[in-house]
């Protein structure tokens, strides 16, 4: 119900002749499809448009939100890891009463297309498959730090296989092991779902799953506060759930 009124709320503050806006929005991974997918569904019920930029939420690459705020890059909604807001808030670049939690993402595993598909329906078959993996491929961002600070020591999996792991930053994982450039790819579900030429095996094992949230934060810098709002509503709306279901989250 509370999806509903907050859609009704956005169509009768369109309807109201506010004029349009195009609203920057930079977008990690996990939620860029589900952008990407909705743009034209939003810009059918408000009249606004949305210029949507890749940006993951962390990391060293030029492209990441923390960098490109850092150096004033203009964006006026920042759609990303939930946990990576926080230091934003603290850096005063973002408006925390706007923050919300849109959805939760876990970690999946693929292969190219056509090649054998390891068995990882048990924690201790999913560390046969990374022992046995010549190369694992991981992202920059959330899943690919938790993989390599975390899980791995789980799974009482040391140096052998942390060599292992090549780091692929600011691009989608599932790209390098569509290329043949790594065996195993981990990254978010929805993240690999967008990209052809592999296979997902499934998500990881439960026991080792890390569940990351996605949330929403208006820049305290924009100057289209009202679209921005509008369009953080938008994205907890029915039609945005869906997608995000669609895309293999699981919405907040």
């Amino acid at each position: 119900m509370k999806h509903m009124i907050a859609l009704a709320t956005l169509l009768l503050a369109t309807q109201s002749g506010v004029q349009a806006a195009t609203l920057k929005v930079f977008s990690s991974g996990g939620m860029y499809p589900v952008i990407e997918s909705l743009k034209q569904d939003y810009q059918q019920k408000t009249g606004n448009s949305i210029q949507l930029e890749a940006a993951p939420s962390m990391g060293d690459t030029p492209q990441a939100i923390p960098n490109r705020l850092k150096r004033h890059d203009s964006a006026d909604v920042l759609v990303m890891v939930d946990y990576a807001i926080k230091p934003l808030e603290q850096a005063n670049w973002v408006d925390s009463h706007s923050h919300q939690v849109l959805a939760h993402s876990y970690i999946a595993m693929a292969v190219k297309l056509g090649s054998g598909q390891p068995d990882i329906s048990s924690v201790a078959k999913f560390k046969q498959a990374l022992t046995e993996a010549s190369s694992i491929a991981v992202s920059d961002s959330a899943s690919g730090k938790y993989i390599q600070t975390k899980m791995l020591g789980k799974l009482a999996l040391g140096a052998e296989t942390a060599k292992k792991i090549a780091v692929i930053p600011a691009t989608p994982v599932g790209e390098a092991v569509a290329q043949g450039k790594a065996e195993l790819g981990f990254q978010q579900n929805s993240e690999l779902k967008a990209v052809q030429g592999i296979t997902i095996v499934g998500l990881i094992p439960q026991a080792v799953q890390q569940d990351t949230l996605y949330g929403a934060v208006i820049t305290r810098d924009t100057q289209q506060k009202r679209a921005a709002a509008q369009f953080v509503k938008y994205l907890q709306s029915d039609k945005a759930r869906q997608m995000m279901q669609e895309k293999g989250l699981t919405p907040y």
